[in-house]
């Protein structure tokens, strides 16, 4: 079994691509990743660090499980931020947190399309092959 690789900012910028309309505001060393102008991820390149929209509930599982990869961000009434040292995280876990972050975002209408394209499927494989535990690619 492979090991899987360290997860870089510039990858999980390549891996939120895999969600439909998602927009990327680039600054000199930071990636804003959008949907229709609403930011729900924003990734500090130098830093390896990601800040990335949650609700509470998993905010709080998140920092509980995994206190050294996962630190509280800002808070809404409505979401929670999450802040992830990517090089500590599991690729796969992290993309999974950021679809739920798109879908907090997204209008219903995209994430119905999303989802009766059988995109979850294709961004799940794009997201282990990224992070390098694609069992296809194992042998």
């Amino acid at each position: 079994m492979g090991k899987p690789r360290v997860l870089s900012s510039s990858k999980l910028v390549e891996m939120s691509t895999a969600l439909p309309q998602v927009v990327l505001k680039e600054g000199d060393n930071w990636t804003n990743i959008t949907f229709k102008g609403k930011g729900f991820a924003w990734i500090n390149h130098p830093e390896n660090l990601a800040m990335i929209k949650a609700h509470h509930v998993e905010r709080e599982a998140l920092l509980a499980t995994a206190p050294a990869v996962y630190e509280a961000g800002w808070a809404t009434n409505s979401s929670a931020w999450v802040r992830v040292r990517l090089e500590l995280a599991d690729p796969v876990e992290v993309f999974e947190l950021l679809e739920d972050a798109w879908r907090m975002t997204a209008t219903k209408r995209a994430i119905k399309a999303y989802d009766e394209a059988g995109r979850l499927a294709d961004a799940d494989d794009h997201a282990r092959t990224i992070s390098g535990t694609d069992p296809k690619r194992e042998g």
